[in-house]
């Protein structure tokens, strides 16, 4: 029987795993190896590929490659893929199709119907529903979230120590997250998080780039950056060169066959890990900032948190690690597990908890969810850093006399109005009773579940009338652009709902085969811009129904 896998869906890296036999299985890929590259591409034949296989092309066919897709995932984008184009949650469906084929591959089973993928901390409601997506549109029927640090922290549960207080400092590909938890024996509690979705290793490289680009550029008069295909090549010699420089104190960059003004000619870039670490002490210095922000916002001291978990490539940087030291001598760093493994295996963990309960895990909600007033200011209903599940409720009345329906409209920020916050979606309750305004009795209630999912509900006491919604920042219209092609757009999702459409409730796969041929017939740009959009509200409720018929129980809550 198939098991509950975890997968690592990351920038740069992914992987997948399961725990069977009382130890986590990290699955070799085709190759026998653990990490598989995140890239996707066409092969010369036009058929899709990912892994190894897309990576080794990308100096050769830059045009028919994809990497660093994580960073686009749950925008309004297409991106280029030879002669066609596709959103973000179409690449993640490959790449994660590639993870269960290895699974399927490596145990002989039947393909896994359940996974718990990790997502960096910091993923707003739109990202965790675009990696959703990718999950169903792969081929898994159930997919629940996990964030990335918290994962990189359960594979520790099993020590001696009855209770720690843990920081982990999640540095990868592309992402920077750092969260502080406590811990009383398997029970996990998330005291305070911070991330960075534009901080992470590839930063780092394009530094080193840019200093082996200017080098070129000054022994020969030749742009890197005007040659796709070289500067893919010299990405690669850059991330290699700091890879190496984690180990030595200097090292060579070969860089062969550049065109100078005589012909080409071989050009060596000698570089040290001091001038390295000069270039990147912009980011480093960024990346520890938000260590000790976590840790004020968690109230640890710098002497009061007792372990310091590494996880994700970049962290193994000499550089991170000795000023982490400096500035927190007095705390062990945990190496028990490979920083690159360690959310794979946390992952795994997990999705094996989920049958045996192993784990109680208590996450926070990331920004207070609250209600927008009639003047514009907003009235929290949950607060930041609520412990999740959760579920709140407050009174509100009407603002006038007889008056028939009332607007909820929920946000979430720490801003006092309303037009500060980002608007997680809003509809009307209609079918008041009449009476003097400041008599009606609305009780909004609002829940969040074990996944992190926001719902919302409405109930007049005295009229019985009742609304509700899960609630996900809806793209807003003309005020929400599609970037790039619209038309690109459009038939990305309807790519996407006819592979949804036999996962959907009934009533919504009938709405949504409904405007799937409404926009396959319009030809009026009003009318086409109108379906577009109801199809993409649809494809999105799918996928946040999925999320919430998880529910708030079980001992999986994080957000």
């Amino acid at each position: 029987m198939a098991l509950t896998v975890g997968i690592d869906l990351g920038t740069t890296n992914s992987s997948i795993g399961f725990f069977e036999g009382g130890q986590v299985h990290l699955v070799p890929n085709g190759r026998g190896k653990i990490l598989t590259p995140s890239v996707i591409g066409l092969d010369s034949r036009g058929a899709m590929i990912a892994g190894e296989a897309a990576r080794n092309q990308i100096v050769s066919a830059p045009g028919r490659t994809l990497q660093q897709v994580k960073r686009s995932m749950g925008e309004r984008v297409t991106l280029p893929l030879g002669e066609q184009r596709i959103s973000p949650e179409e690449a993640g469906a490959t790449l994660l199709g590639v993870l269960r084929d290895d699974y399927v591959r490596y145990t002989g089973e039947d393909a896994p119907g359940q996974a718990v993928i990790t997502v960096p901390a910091h993923f707003d409601d739109r990202q965790r529903l675009a990696t959703v997506e990718a999950g169903l549109l792969a081929g898994f029927r159930e997919v629940r979230l996990l964030n990335e640090p918290t994962a990189a922290a359960l594979p520790y549960a099993s020590r001696d120590i009855p209770r720690e207080k843990i920081v982990v400092f999640d540095f990868g590909g592309g992402t920077l997250d750092i969260t502080c938890l406590e811990r009383e024996g398997r029970d996990f509690s998330v005291i305070a998080t911070v991330g960075d979705g534009e901080l992470g290793g590839i930063d780092i490289d394009r530094i080193v780039f840019d200093r082996l680009a200017r080098e070129v550029q000054a022994q020969t008069g030749f742009d890197p950056l005007r040659d796709r295909s070289f500067a893919h090549m010299l990405e690669g010699m850059a991330e290699t060169a700091k890879i190496e420089l984690s180990d030595l104190s200097q090292t060579t960059v070969s860089i062969p066959f550049v065109t100078g003004p005589s012909g080409l000619v071989h050009v060596a870039v000698e570089l040290t890990r001091q001038e390295m670490e000069e270039l990147i002490a912009p980011v480093i210095d960024r990346a520890l900032a938000m260590l000790d922000r976590a840790v004020a916002d968690a109230s640890f001291d710098r002497q009061g948190f007792d372990t310091l978990v590494f996880s994700g490539g970049s962290s193994r940087l000499p550089v991170i690690r000795r000023r982490i030291a400096e500035s927190y001598p007095s705390v062990a760093a945990a190496s028990k597990i490979n920083p690159d493994e360690v959310v794979a295996v946390g992952a795994s963990l997990q999705a094996d908890s989920r049958r045996s309960g192993a784990f109680t895990l208590h996450d926070v909600v990331t920004g207070t969810l609250a209600l927008e007033l009639s003047d514009g200011s907003c009235v929290p209903i949950v607060r930041k850093n609520q412990t999740i599940p959760t579920q709140r409720t407050r009174l509100f009345t009407t603002v006038s006399d007889c008056q028939e329906q009332a607007e909820i409209h929920l946000l979430q920020g720490d801003r006092s109005e309303a037009c500060h916050n980002r608007s997680l979606g809003k509809f009307v309750l209609s079918g008041l009773c009449a009476a003097a305004r400041g008599e009606p009795r609305i009780a909004v209630t609002v829940d969040v579940n074990a996944d992190g999912v926001v719902s919302v509900r409405a109930d007049d006491q005295q009229s019985g009338a009742s609304r509700e919604m899960v609630a996900w920042t809806r793209p807003q219209g003309r005020k929400d652009p599609v970037q790039g092609d619209p038309g690109a757009w459009r038939e990305s999702l309807l790519r996407r709902a006819r592979r949804l459409h036999d996962s959907a409730p009934a009533a919504i796969a009938a709405e949504l085969a409904e405007v799937v041929a409404l926009v396959q017939s319009s030809s009026g740009e009003e009318l086409l811009h109108e379906g577009t959009l109801a199809l993409e509200t649809l494809v999105f409720e799918i996928v946040a129904k999925t999320m919430a018929r998880g529910g708030s129980g079980g001992v999986y809550a994080d957000r």
